[in-house]
């Protein structure tokens, strides 16, 4: 009896240690492959400094703070990728406050053309809704949005350029 007990005790063990398996050791190298995302995105336009001054825009104190907290953002793109969306969010509270300034602001040109005004307050919209929704969303998805914040912006700099471009001719 103690014999078959033996052989009935070793197959428990080693059925119970079968069963004790878990997958979570696959799971995790699927999340580790999936973390591989490659970061593509609009890159800034920069003012030339000759552009600047020929316009006087070394006045408007704003858009120069938005500029450079825009080139902070897109050097801090990789960070964001290799860590959390906190790694972003001293950034684009500053890039927040800074937008939402520029409504404010006393710029002339800025209070002149409506195209500018638009361009800008597209540009808050979108740095208001991703700085707001940027924990609940995948990197993926942050990577996407952060990318329409270039965009938006470079857009804003654009007819920004085109205006003061055109206004000379004219």
């Amino acid at each position: 009896m103690r014999a078959f007990l033996d052989k009935k005790f070793l197959f428990i063990i080693i059925l119970f240690a079968s069963c004790n398996q878990t997958l979570e050791n696959n799971a995790e190298k699927e999340i580790k492959i999936d973390k591989s995302i490659e970061a593509t995105f609009e890159v800034p336009i920069k003012l030339e400094e000759e552009f600047i001054s020929k316009y006087n825009l070394d006045d408007w104190s704003e858009l120069k703070l938005i500029e450079s907290y825009i080139f902070v953002l897109a050097n801090s793109i990789a960070g964001y990728l290799e860590n959390d969306s906190e790694y972003l969010s001293d950034t684009l509270n500053s890039l927040s406050t800074y937008s939402s300034r520029v409504s404010n602001s006393e710029f002339q040109l800025y209070n002149e053309r409506p195209e500018i005004k638009g361009r800008f307050k597209l540009l808050n919209i979108q740095i208001q809704k991703t700085n707001i929704n940027i924990d609940d969303w995948s990197k993926d998805k942050g990577l996407e949005e952060l990318n329409k914040i270039f965009i938006f912006y470079n857009y804003s700099i654009n007819i920004l350029k085109s205006i003061l471009e055109d206004s000379i001719i004219n």
